[in-house]
């Protein structure tokens, strides 16, 4: 199945995170529906679309991800932390931004 129409999303705390943790950058999921990956932008129709996944957790928030396969029943929860530099990534953005997304 495709989806109907184009569908940007991000990830929060109930995907399947080892599964987008492989589109870090972003990419496709399924057709026409986009990951923007841990932090990212795109243009569609004439917007700026950005969004960052993830949700934050003050203990993760300053560290950099350091979970790699197989994932422990720890990195499995702290994956899907927001973390200060996709932050930094989002406000390094120069051009205007029409639409953005967050989890929390």
């Amino acid at each position: 199945a495709v989806a109907p129409v184009l569908t940007i999303v991000i990830g929060g705390n109930h995907e399947a995170s080892n599964h987008m943790w492989e589109l870090y950058y972003g990419g496709w999921l399924a057709p026409n529906i986009y990951f923007l990956g841990s932090a990212g932008f795109v243009n569609v129709g004439g917007l700026r679309i950005g969004g960052i996944s993830g949700i934050y957790k003050k203990f993760d928030y300053h560290k950099g991800h350091h979970e790699v396969p197989p994932l422990s029943s720890d990195d499995v929860v702290s994956i899907f932390h927001t973390r200060s530099l996709e932050v930094m990534r989002c406000k390094s953005i120069r051009r205007p931004v029409d639409i953005f997304m967050s989890h929390d």
